[in-house]
């Protein structure tokens, strides 16, 4: 009997270590949410201006056929840009969900799988996609080209990292959900 109140409140303590730190993870997701929004608005601000008004504008003022394709070139430059502020878009929402309590939900997992994905997607596009299709807008149709540098491969390997992450951890919350659910059936 005495042991089992020993176990009982060793539960307790575990539980209460377990609110301790989710409540901790909260309040730094909370702090670090607007950042994150910050920066994709940044971002995306860049982007807009970097890779679509400024080519569009010298196009249409230069009036030359040429400036039109490399406006395109740039549009097609803009897409890995593009899918690292995804990325910050998908960072916000893990924030957002860690910021509600929600620490090991197979959803909040399942963003830092969504984060990593976006990182090596843009290491492809920047890679072999956007040089590939940049020299054909350009050069016409002559094959594939591509442009590997240390930042692709550095990102890439992130990008599987944490999409491994994502999936193995939501794997093992959602086994450990139906082995609770299963345990709680049987008390």
């Amino acid at each position: 009997m005495l042991m089992e109140g020993a176990k009982m409140g060793e539960d307790t303590g575990n539980r209460a270590a377990w609110q301790e730190a989710v409540v901790r993870a909260a309040a730094e997701a909370s702090r670090l949410q607007p950042l994150a929004q910050g920066l994709f608005a940044a971002a995306a601000l860049l982007i807009i201006g970097q890779y679509i008004v400024s080519p569009l504008s010298d196009a249409f003022s230069s009036g030359d056929g040429w400036m039109l394709r490399e406006a395109l070139a740039n549009l097609v430059d803009a897409a890995p840009a593009v899918v690292l502020a995804w990325a910050l878009w998908e960072t916000h929402g893990y924030l957002g969900r860690l910021a509600k309590g929600h620490v090991w939900g197979a959803a909040t997992t399942s963003f830092l799988g969504r984060v990593g994905d976006c990182l090596l997607w843009a290491a492809i596009l920047s890679a072999l996609v956007a040089p590939t299709l940049r020299s054909w807008i350009l050069d016409g149709f002559h094959g594939f080209d591509w442009r590997l540098e240390a930042p692709d491969l550095v990102l890439a390997g992130l990008g599987l990292l944490l999409s491994l992450i994502g999936r193995v951890v939501r794997n093992v919350v959602e086994v450990a959900a139906t082995l609770k659910a299963e345990n709680d059936q049987i008390v």
